[in-house]
């Protein structure tokens, strides 16, 4: 069964805090359980809504990973401090901004109707519970490591917890019929085409059996064996899709330990990682020399779901990074490049790295870039940077490469 976060963020507040909060918006007496949660189910409706597509949910994403740095441990505190009260409702006020941009006016005045307060009542509850909400969700994402499809699986989940909760008119208000389609427009892929995951080590393979004795009774009887035979050797399958070799062989060596053992490498991870070294202090000392070459690219770290354009939680740090440089240099302007390696249909690639390119683009653009200043390019696998022919080649072919289109300081 799904999170409850409607019931999670109830019970982070418990009773002290719903009264604190009912005595600083001056809610009427014993109402402050059920306006906490009409607001909170109606944030969470509204990340719902945001999700339909692979940009607003990577902007979700990205507002959870950031969330986790508030400190609501004491919502008394907070609640009876005016001071902390502003800084949350002002945090709150960009929470809900985002969720429901020009429809926000709407959907106070809905909340505040329809619990039958008065004045801004409603707006300030939606701005308390946005970001209380939004902490439990960034809680989730980094101890579950979701990415973009694991937490639109989570937003769905809270799909039976919530449509009794929200007030009367607020699908309506956000454009949908009910809420089977604003779940519909969410997006998931509930089985991911080739998740990654760590690949299991195959057990270790042992020498034949005869080791443990032959080489022994040869050693004590220092007869020196020799069989003319071929080496036989059989392909087994050891469960987890790695193939051993076992090896059936006498030969003439020198004494050794009877209980060697040969363990064969884990495989590699096949999830398609770039790892590249502080790309921040690499694009910085970049833009601070004085030649620059047109031409250098400057790799994100950054993963994928092979096939798939929704970035993983960890690929957050260096597009944070991208963020905060392109804000410290506003004339400063880039191309997304998305590649991928030569496996597949050509077309196909190039398609898939321009999505890939374009969702990092959105996430820059949904944090307040200039959508003038970034361009997303798909490549696919025109230009590599190593040998196709080997895995480790292919690996680093497939990424996502910051190129420097202009740049003029300021």
């Amino acid at each position: 069964m799904a999170d409850n976060l409607l019931e999670m963020a109830v019970r982070h507040l418990g009773s002290t805090g719903l009264s604190a909060l009912g005595n600083a918006l001056g809610l009427p007496d014993g109402k402050s359980e059920s306006a906490f949660t009409a607001s909170a189910a109606s944030v969470l409706a509204g990340m719902l809504n945001k999700a339909g597509s692979e940009s607003g949910l990577g902007t979700l994403l990205n507002m959870a990973t950031k969330s986790t740095s508030m400190d609501l441990s004491s919502p008394v505190d907070i609640f009876t401090t005016p001071d902390k009260m502003t800084s949350l409702q002002d945090l709150g006020g960009n929470i809900v901004d985002t969720l429901f941009g020009h429809k926000r006016d709407g959907v106070v005045n809905l909340l505040t109707s329809a619990l039958g307060l008065s004045g801004n009542k409603g707006g300030s509850l939606l701005r308390i519970a946005a970001p209380v909400i939004m902490s439990l969700v960034g809680k989730l994402v980094k101890s579950k490591g979701l990415n973009m499809e694991g937490l639109a699986a989570l937003l769905l989940g809270q799909k039976a917890y919530v449509k009794d909760k929200i007030p009367a008119g607020l699908l309506k208000e956000l454009g949908v019929a009910n809420f089977d389609e604003l779940a519909e427009r969410t997006v998931v892929e509930t089985t991911p085409r080739h998740t990654a995951r760590a690949a299991t080590p195959p057990p270790p393979v042992k020498k034949s059996g005869w080791g443990k004795w032959l080489w022994p009774l040869l050693i004590a009887l220092g007869v020196l064996w020799a069989l003319n035979m071929c080496a036989k050797k059989e392909r087994v399958d050891d469960g987890t899709g790695g193939v051993i070799i076992e090896e059936k062989e006498v030969e003439k060596a020198p004494p050794m330990p009877p209980e060697e053992t040969i363990t064969t490498p884990a495989p590699e991870v096949t999830e398609e990682t770039v790892i590249v070294e502080d790309f921040g202090q690499q694009l910085r000392d970049y833009l601070a020399s004085a030649s620059r070459d047109p031409n250098r690219e400057f790799p994100l770290q950054i993963e994928f779901p092979t096939d798939g354009s929704m970035p993983n939680v960890e690929s957050l740090p260096d597009v944070q990074t991208l963020i905060t440089i392109m804000q410290e240099n506003p004339g400063l302007s880039i191309a997304i490049e998305g590649h991928t390696d030569s496996d597949g249909d050509a077309a196909a690639n190039q398609k898939l790295s321009e999505s890939r390119a374009q969702a990092v683009m959105k996430m820059l653009v949904d944090a307040g870039i200039e959508g003038s200043r970034v361009t997303a390019v798909g490549v696919g696998s025109a230009n590599p940077i190593a040998d196709n022919s080997t895995e480790e080649g292919k690996q680093k072919n497939r990424r996502i490469a910051v190129k420097v289109t202009s740049y003029e300081q300021q």
